[in-house]
């Protein structure tokens, strides 16, 4: 599914931040790092949610691609974006469920727990993105 990412990461009101990937990425501080710029902002079961969405999308860029690139999380009117780039141009592929494969469920997760997400070519690489739609904690 190639489509573009919403824009709303030049908008004053949103906040940005960007995490480059090292090959094979430390799980445990990617978590850390998401937790840290989001907690404040997004309810605990939203931000589980969220957490998923980023570890599913840094997991595959990292199993299936040579050159995982960066993690960018953007957050503002109600919304969290999620973009994953790397070197591969290879589309990821939202494969049905099997009671026999061990893996291959990261993508049918992330479909399940974004409002929208897809895939946007990025040089000679590409973009996967997840938009995760929130309720602020207290409202």
């Amino acid at each position: 599914m190639i489509a573009d990412m919403p824009e709303h990461v030049d908008d004053p009101r949103s906040v940005s931040w960007v995490l480059p990937l090292d090959a094979h990425p430390a799980l445990t501080d990617v978590r850390l790092w998401v937790r840290q710029r989001l907690g404040a902002v997004v309810t605990a079961d939203k931000l589980d949610d969220i957490v998923l969405v980023v570890i599913e999308l840094v997991t595959n860029a990292d199993l299936h691609t040579p050159s995982p690139g960066r993690l960018a999380v953007s957050c503002g009117h109600g919304t969290v974006q999620i973009e994953v780039t790397d070197g591969d141009p290879s589309l990821p592929v939202l494969k049905p469920p099997s009671m026999t494969r061990s893996g291959g469920r990261g993508i049918a997760l992330v479909a399940a727990l974004s409002a929208r997400w897809g895939v946007r070519r990025r040089g000679q690489g590409k973009a996967v993105w997840s938009l995760v739609e929130f309720d602020s904690p207290g409202r």
